[in-house]
């Protein structure tokens, strides 16, 4: 492809950001008329308010701007609004302004300066200063400062915020320090985790620093494009969930060359042979240290065909789990930049090619991080910032730390074992192997009359003296590894506990008959020789693209809700859904060929080690059968936990309830639009359609959304893409879940506090009862769905005579039956029936039908 002449590129550059600008002022300008001619906008002036970032949207035929409140020039932190701008009006305002109509100002004048409230911020969080942290932007270690208003307890407050990542730790804060004092007003971690654990996992060594590659970082504006260089990949390949879902195949330049133009291994300047490119750069962090460790290799043919066997220990297949990694990444990249995840959108890239945004913000993609396991991560800084996302590993589903290697009738034993957990080394994956050799005397409680272990591995009996004496006595003899066995059959088999900080040797504790099965053959005058190693078959994280797509997810929706960065947080907001997007996304991308709505779905089987129909991490899977899963809108109140004394959102089981309703809403699209498992080969199946939707969505509901907010978002983006063709589908699928018109989010703003005034609703608008899109001919609507003291029953075509309706509980008995003329919008009472689900059925001339209703009060 024949590169931009540098003069041409200079000038196409100036004449982008120069009309960028331009339009910026218009849509500025735009945006305060509307709020200028709307009373409901009193609460502040149309002056006060400045475009953050504009985004030209073609699905949804207009521009997308965020829109920062302003007080005396200064922004209100989180006092965004999204609006959409078309043919030079105002379509749609999502109001997540500020009354600051009677807030007083604190003070207008900062006591400290930036550095100073930094400083006073590490030390009341008592945060590491281990790096030598800096102002100055774009380069490594920065802090992001500015100025703002933190409106409380109708105050505003003059204060910093400042956006870091943390010294030593994957954590990336947002914090609000008082610019007069230096007290913290808020804490917000960009770090989103999605499920915790308190296991631990540590692997070898292998760390080289990110810094040396970091100078090569592309200029932001050189947008020149050259031709993909090829690259094949051997990987489970999208919509296949997990390897348990199906096999590797190998795929070649498997990249949408409209959102990755110059493939995958180019970053415009650079050329890379392995896992690292313009979007993604796929490494392991095997010590958690946020430092390139393996990456996969693939040679200047750019060939990932690597072996990989989820049978073996992980060690076996680095170069295949790096690849997937790497793989889903881009993939993620590729799909939603076709849905609007573009460079004005804030997505991530290195090179934005002179298309807007920030750039420099590509994926630091590391697998079988060491900061824990059955977990995974995502941070997203504001753009231009670099998001990090973290995969850990899972289980152990089998547990191996010592093996034979003689004699042979041993070998392939797999004996039950514990470790040293307190004291001594990790059991590594690098073996430690040599012969055994028993100890005298047996229980190695005294100095060993043993003239020399150099070399060899100590065979102890359990009692009489702490573990830490057994193995400090074997080490003084030249021990390179300790087996202890109990004693008996019992107690059983656990893992070692003591303190010794001058133990250096690793060892394990197994069971009687074990270590007697040794002695024999010691007495027999057998070598045996065994590994102390670790060969435990664990799940590794990075090969369920499920739960990458999820964690990926968290950066679209943080990315495209208000500043990009700030607003999906639950100190501001309760309700924050970025969960359930994140659940939904991965669900949309890994739909296969054949499913319908009677298929449940779980999220994360493969991780947990569960067959592919299991349920998964959720309370239940994903159905709209609502005997499968019948979570409404009124059980997110009491969603939350409480550590160390403080109430939390539990925000992973609220993300869940809207997933829940997006996946819904998913199949009413299908129903009426076709399904599709590749979202990108069928943009407007009701797949593609859903998808869009809810991309659109995201980007028109504004800084903290509630559950209300963001569905009048999708229906907002319905209205501006198809004139509101499928309002009314919507609004059904929504007051199903509890969703309906009057729905209300209550208080949203504290940490789990306000998490009980959520008040659900099944209504929908007026006109939607009697929708001809719903109403078909010959068929009949049961609504309410779920319903409180009465069903309306509508036929899409007139009844002759009586129809003769029963309704049947749960258990198949008759509880309630009327005879009713269905050519009217004819109405049971039903208040007598308690909550539960019903089936109601209608018979007569030319009547015959069946509906399950939920009764929920």
């Amino acid at each position: 492809m024949k590169k931009i002449n540098s003069l041409n590129r200079g000038i196409t550059i100036a004449a982008f950001f120069a009309f960028s600008f331009i339009q910026a002022q218009n849509y500025e300008s735009v945006v305060k008329g509307y709020i200028s001619a709307n009373q409901k906008y009193n609460k502040f002036t149309a002056t006060e308010i400045k475009v953050m970032n504009s985004d030209k949207s073609e699905s949804l035929k207009g521009t997308v701007v965020n829109v920062q409140q302003t007080y005396d020039g200064i922004p209100v932190f989180n006092a965004i609004s999204s609006a959409l701008v078309k043919d030079n009006k105002v379509a749609y305002l999502s109001d997540n302004f500020s009354d600051v109509s009677s807030a007083k100002v604190s003070s207008k004048n900062a006591g400290i300066s930036s550095s100073a409230a930094f400083d006073s911020m590490l030390k009341n969080l008592k945060l590491k200063n281990s790096r030598k942290y800096t102002f100055e932007a774009g380069t490594e270690n920065s802090i992001q400062s500015k100025v703002v208003y933190y409106q409380k307890d109708n105050q505003l407050i003059l204060a910093y915020e400042l956006n870091f990542e943390e010294a030593d730790s994957s954590n990336y804060w947002n914090v609000l320090v008082n610019a007069s004092n230096g007290e913290i007003l808020e804490k917000n971690n960009l770090l989103v985790s999605c499920k915790f654990d308190t296991h631990s996992y540590t692997s070898p060594e292998r760390i080289a620093n990110i810094k040396a590659e970091q100078k090569t970082a592309l200029s932001q504006t050189d947008n020149k494009i050259l031709a993909p260089d090829n690259a094949s990949y051997r990987v489970f390949e999208l919509p296949i969930e997990a390897p348990t879902f199906g096999e590797r195949t190998v795929v070649s330049n498997p990249w949408l060359l409209d959102s990755s133009p110059e493939g995958w291994h180019s970053d415009g300047t650079n050329h890379y042979t392995y896992t690292r490119g313009n979007n993604a750069y796929a490494y392991t962090d095997y010590n958690n240290t946020n430092s390139v460790g393996d990456v996969a290799e693939g040679g200047s043919s750019r060939v990932f065909d690597f072996p990989l066997d989820i049978n073996t220990p992980p060690a076996q297949y680095t170069n295949g789990a790096i690849t997937q990694l790497f793989y889903m990444n881009n993939k993620m990249h590729d799909i939603f930049y076709k849905y609007g995840f573009t460079e004005s959108a804030r997505n991530f890239q290195m090179n934005n090619f002179g298309k807007g945004g920030a750039g420099n913000d590509y994926v630091r993609a590391e697998a079988r991080d060491g900061g824990g396991t059955d977990n995974a991560n995502f941070s997203t800084p504001a753009d231009g910032g670099v998001p990090r996302m973290q995969m850990y590993l899972w289980g152990p589903k089998s547990q191996s730390y010592i093996s034979y290697n003689s004699p042979s009738d041993l070998v392939g034993r797999n004996p039950v074992v514990g470790i040293n957990s307190e004291f001594g080394p990790a059991i590594s994956t690098s073996p430690v192997t040599a012969d055994v050799a028993l100890v005298d005397p047996v229980k190695g409680c005294t100095t060993l009359s043993n003239t020399n272990l150099t070399g060899k591995i100590a065979l102890i009996e359990r009692g009489d003296c702490d573990f830490v004496v057994k193995f400090k006595n074997a080490q003084n003899k030249g021990a390179i590894g300790v087996i202890v066995y109990n004693a008996t059959n019992s107690p059983a088999v656990g893992n070692m506990g003591g303190t010794d900080a001058s133990i250096t040797i690793p060892g394990v504790l197994m069971e009687n008959v074990e270590g007697e099965l040794i002695k024999s053959k010691l007495a027999a005058s057998t070598v045996v020789n065994v590994n102390i190693k670790d060969e435990s078959i664990w799940v590794d994280g990075s090969l369920d693209n499920g739960i990458v797509a999820h964690e990926y997810a968290h950066g679209i929706s943080n990315r495209n809700t208000g500043n990009g960065y700030s607003c999906l947080s639950t100190s501001s907001d309760n309700e924050q859904m970025g969960e359930g997007w994140s659940d939904f996304f991965a669900l949309m991308l890994t739909n296969r060929p054949g499913d319908n709505a009677g298929v449940p779905r779980g999220i994360g089987t493969f991780a947990i080690d569960e067959q592919t129909n299991g349920g998964g991490i959720r309370p239940v899977q994903y159905s709209p059968d609502t005997e499968i899963n019948g979570y409404t809108y009124g059980n997110t109140n009491g969603m939350t936990y409480v550590s160390s004394g403080v109430t939390y959102v539990n925000v992973h089981s609220v993300g869940f309830v809207w997933a829940t309703m997006l996946w819904d809403l998913h199949w009413k699209m299908v129903e009426k639009y076709g399904y599709a498992s590749d979202v990108v080969a069928a943009p407007s199946s009701g797949s593609g359609r859903v998808l869009q939707l809810v991309m659109d969505g995201l980007k028109l509901q504004g800084c903290n959304p509630t559950f209300v907010k963001g569905r009048d978002a999708i229906i907002a983006a319905d209205q501006a893409t198809t004139g509101g063709a499928d309002r009314c589908l919507i609004w059904n699928v929504f007051a199903k879940r509890g969703l309906g018109v009057n729905a209300s989010a209550g208080s949203i703003i504290g940490t789990g506090t306000g998490m009980n005034d959520q008040v659900e609703d099944f209504t929908v608008p007026a006109d939607c009862n009697l929708a001809v899109a719903d109403v078909q001919k010959d068929k009949f609507v049961v609504y309410p769905n779920p319903a409180k003291n009465e069903i309306h029953i509508k036929s899409g075509s007139t009844t002759l005579g009586k129809t003769l309706v029963k309704i049947y509980d749960a258990s198949g008995k008759l509880v309630l039956e009327d005879n009713l003329n269905l050519s009217d919008n004819s109405v049971i009472n039903v208040s007598s029936l308690p909550n539960g689900v019903y089936l109601v059925k209608g018979s007569g001339l030319g009547v015959d039908f069946s509906e399950k209703v939920i009764i929920k009060k």
